[in-house]
């Protein structure tokens, strides 16, 4: 009824609201049944408010301006659009199939693309705003006022051993990578607790590490993630006491009201 109004025609107001002459005339039509007063009328060539409509005209454009800013409101805290999400390997297998079923049903218009990475190399991307949130092993050095780290879980390290070997004194060892932010303090318990051990292979690869330890090629001392007993059967844990590893959530402080953070 206000494009018909304002620009003088139900067929411009056709075009403007991208539908017919004919559905525009409907819906004045059904207005006029509702408020039981004739609300258009034809002068000349154009068509005009009746002195009824005239009365309610800044009721109408009120309501109008109210429906505007209640759809912007709610778009504006609306869970919908790409959410790019950075993970390490072992977060991503214990709490990925969780995170997408939950925004299936709560937030389905949200568009999850997931990015694999060392803990080093998703903090560089979330650095560089390529990832929105990154899930990760804490940083080891202290965190810009722009960025908060929330702990999720505290795994333990502890000697990850074959279940098949009872001399574990005879296995090499499979080293998590020393440069990696959790295979510093692995590390650490490596040269305290088997100084003597020969070194097998080193990598940034904690399901591979438990895969080979699983095979019997070797020991490992490693965080406990969620997944390793489930995915992993042919191996036991003994952990070593005080020592763990916290992972979590690395996002901007600036979206702390974000409901997707």
């Amino acid at each position: 009824l206000l494009a018909v109004i304002d620009l003088g025609s139900l067929a411009a107001a056709a075009r403007a609201e991208g539908i017919t002459a004919s559905a525009v005339s409907q819906r004045v039509t059904a207005l006029e049944i509702d408020l039981q007063v004739s609300l258009l009328q034809r002068v000349g060539r154009t068509v005009q408010p009746t002195p009824q409509c005239k009365l309610v005209l800044p009721q109408l454009r009120q309501m109008l301006r109210m429906q505007t800013e209640l759809r912007a409101g709610v778009q504006e805290h609306r869970l919908a659009g790409p959410f790019k999400l950075g993970s390490i390997s072992t977060a991503l297998g214990d709490y990925a199939p969780g995170l997408i079923g939950m925004l299936g049903q709560q937030a389905p218009d949200v568009d999850l693309v997931l990015t694999p990475g060392t803990s080093r190399a998703l903090f560089a991307a979330f650095e560089a705003e390529t990832l929105d949130a990154a899930i990760l092993v804490k940083p080891p050095f202290e965190l810009p006022k722009t960025m908060r780290f929330r702990r999720i879980v505290q795994q333990r390290i502890g000697l990850l051993m074959p279940t098949v070997q009872p001399n574990v004194q005879d296995l090499p060892i499979i080293l998590y990578n020393r440069e990696a932010w959790g295979g510093a303090t692995c590390w650490a318990a490596v040269q305290q607790q088997m100084p003597q051990s020969r070194i097998l292979a080193e990598m940034d690869a904690l399901e591979t590490i438990a895969q080979m330890v699983g095979d019997g090629l070797g020991c490992a001392i490693l965080p406990e993630w969620a997944g390793l007993f489930l995915r992993f059967s042919q191996v036991k844990f003994d952990p070593i006491l005080s020592l763990a590893r916290d992972v979590g959530v690395l996002s901007w402080t600036r979206d702390s009201a974000d409901p997707l953070q």
